[in-house]
């Protein structure tokens, strides 16, 4: 089990991607109901499939979480999907050098099209708490349920979907 500890912002609407940054196309199904004190999901990447579970302990640091994650084949990946009922979102990730971190910036497809959010991790609460947002990142929602990826699958899933979209 490892420890996460990260922020998490909104993305300034002026922002562009910085040319040559890194990133990848992801999708993410999750197998618990909201609000259950362990997440369960599986999030297909190129060339990784994974299971995560997730504590949300909302008595201690909000940026702070446990995590569980191990590789599955694709079959199970697969299975796993199905069991997620639609509960489930696409992204594009990229990896932003920002100084001594990295800035995670996903945005989102399908019914989530337009909505981007940027996570920092880092190595202790401290640096968390010592670290100043760029100007392009926006408000802070880090510890806010109404923006979990957990969250925005089970609203992804009650929104009109784009023509040609699947779940």
């Amino acid at each position: 089990m490892t420890t996460e500890i990260e922020r998490k912002f909104k993305v300034a609407e002026d922002w562009q991607v910085p040319p040559g940054t890194a990133g990848e196309r992801l999708r993410q199904a999750y197998l618990t109901p909201s609000g259950a004190p362990v997440e369960f999901r599986v999030r297909a990447g190129e060339g990784t499939r994974l299971m995560t579970a997730k504590t949300f302990d909302r008595a201690s640091d909000a940026m702070v979480r446990q995590k569980v994650e191990f590789p599955v084949t694709e079959e199970a990946f697969e299975q796993l999907w199905q069991l997620a009922d639609g509960e489930c979102l696409s992204k594009f990730r990229w990896m932003v050098p920002l100084g001594e971190h990295v800035a995670t910036v996903d945005e989102y497809d399908g019914a989530l099209a337009g909505l981007r959010v940027v996570e920092v991790e880092f190595a202790d609460i401290g640096t968390a708490r010592e670290f100043v947002p760029p100007d392009w990142f926006g408000e802070e929602i880090t510890g806010s349920t109404a923006w979990s990826n957990r969250e925005l699958a089970a609203l992804s899933r009650t929104m009109p979907r784009h023509e040609g979209e699947s779940r």
